[in-house]
């Protein structure tokens, strides 16, 4: 849980959000506090008004005539507490020497000293409820001796409780209202400034992999200037890099070449000086066959590497009349494929078809698959070839009615080294590797299923009309 936490604060949203949100909770909290205490307050301070004006109305209806005190309360002093809280209200008016003079005895004499015209206020318990009481002192207008009374008026506190809650209801309304305007406008703004970051993130995304091409400055937000001048320094290094990667690969494989041609020049020599030696010579036959083999496997790794190095700024590629490279390869399969008793048919062959793409590229594509689909078929039969322009697309097809592949190892033979048949030297497991380099490299979308007929293998290939891939071209040098 712990973790799960700690991983979300990772995120820059996250740790903003808290930072704003969490002080903002925080001085709602103490403005809360502070709310309630002025509540209180002014709750207090109406109760207490309320309290003076009933106890004055009431101590102006106290006279005292021929040694007796008379009084007649006025209703008005206690409408004062009118509401829907249903207060009660609780009075009593008593001499300085604390006779009851009017009102209720519940109320026990004040103890404490007041002057004339001096009130004070203290909170109590009656009837098993609190009440805010009022002690007001006031002189008798028709007494000679300076003679006072006292009066007090007692309310329960339920008026003013609600009167407080009201006020901090009020308040905590108007907190949330701010937090949910905080909270979605965080989300708006989250929204738009980090919209840029998405957008540069969909675009590292959509590189082409292996692509080594600048990031652009210009139009980044001014937070992302060092993250993209680390990232343009990160790709200027590795391409250093790679560049001597690439003459490293070409250099290893001009020396292996050579080495590869000498060696077949002496098994030559070898077989001319004693060809009627057997033994002899199905030893020569066997290195000879090796050495055709890695000088394929060579090549194949060659190709990849280059289609692996490949930078964009060099060179652009015009478009490729694809029927004409498909043509060419079909005429150097043909020997192979009568050599095998394998027909190679053709069907919907539009020579309308053109691709931006490296011609040497889509021969190597072409070759690979007509020479797999030849060379993997164990018996006489029929390879089909079609190409035709869907849409926006050129949709290249290759059939066949040989062993096939089952469908769990379609995705799995387009991996680098792969072999189904492992006893089969011959085979490097690079092919169907290398069309798909290719294919990903000119934005093309390849995929094996099993023809309709449910015999064989069909491979297609969806190459974008409009897509150019200037980046290609340097592999025909």
């Amino acid at each position: 849980m712990w973790r799960n936490k700690s991983h979300r604060l990772r995120s820059l949203k996250s740790r903003l959000a808290v930072w704003i949100i969490f002080p903002t909770v925080l001085l709602m909290a103490a403005d809360l506090v502070v709310t309630f205490q002025s509540a209180e307050r002014t709750a207090t301070l109406v109760q207490q008004q309320l309290l003076f004006g009933s106890a004055k109305m009431i101590s102006e209806a106290l006279v005292f005539t021929d040694g007796d005190y008379e009084i007649s309360i006025p209703p008005s002093a206690f409408e004062l507490f009118k509401s829907r809280h249903k207060d009660r209200v609780l009075f009593s008016v008593r001499s300085k020497d604390g006779r009851l003079i009017s009102g209720d005895d519940e109320l026990v004499p004040y103890r404490g000293a007041l002057r004339i015209e001096e009130e004070e206020y203290f909170v109590t318990t009656l009837r098993g409820e609190p009440v805010r009481v009022i002690v007001f002192a006031h002189a008798l207008p028709n007494s000679s001796s300076g003679d006072f009374a006292i009066t007090q008026v007692a309310q329960t506190l339920k008026g003013h409780d609600e009167f407080r809650d009201g006020l901090l209801s009020s308040t905590i309304r108007g907190h949330t209202i701010l937090l949910a305007i905080t909270i979605v406008s965080l989300a708006i703004a989250f929204r738009w400034t980090i919209s840029p970051l998405n957008r540069f993130s969909q675009t590292l995304l959509q590189r082409r992999s292996g692509s080594l091409e600048k990031l652009d400055v210009d139009d980044a937000p001014s937070e992302l200037d060092a993250v993209i001048h680390a990232l343009n320094d990160y790709v200027a290094r590795l391409d250093h890099i790679l560049s001597s990667y690439e003459k490293f690969v070409a250099n290893t494989a001009h020396h292996l070449r050579n080495s590869f041609a000498i060696i077949a020049t002496q098994i030559n020599f070898g077989k001319r000086i004693n060809p009627h030696n057997r033994g002899q010579m199905e030893v020569f036959d066997a290195i000879d066959k090796t050495l055709g083999n890695c000088t394929k496997v060579i090549n194949q790794l060659l190709v990849l590497a280059s289609i692996e190095q490949t930078k964009p700024e060099r060179n652009p590629v015009g478009d490729v009349q694809v029927s004409e490279i498909i043509a060419a390869v079909i005429e150097e399969m043909a020997p192979l494929a009568q050599q095998k008793q394998i027909e190679l048919g053709v069907d919907d062959f539009d020579d309308s078809v053109r691709i931006a793409a490296s011609a040497r590229l889509l021969h190597e594509v072409f070759s690979n698959l007509i020479g797999n689909a030849i060379r993997h078929m164990n018996k006489a039969g029929v390879v089909t070839i079609s190409l035709r322009g869907e849409g926006d697309y050129a949709l290249f097809s290759i059939t066949d009615d040989g062993v096939g592949i089952p469908e769990t190892l379609h995705q799995k033979v387009l991996e680098r080294f792969y072999r189904i048949d492992e006893s089969k030297p011959d085979s490097s497991g690079l092919g169907l590797a290398i069309v798909k380099e290719i294919c990903d490299s000119l934005n093309a979308r390849i995929r094996l299923c099993t023809p309709a007929s449910g015999v064989g293998l069909q491979v297609n290939i969806e190459f974008p009309l409009s897509a150019r891939h200037p980046e290609l071209s340097r592999i025909d040098h």
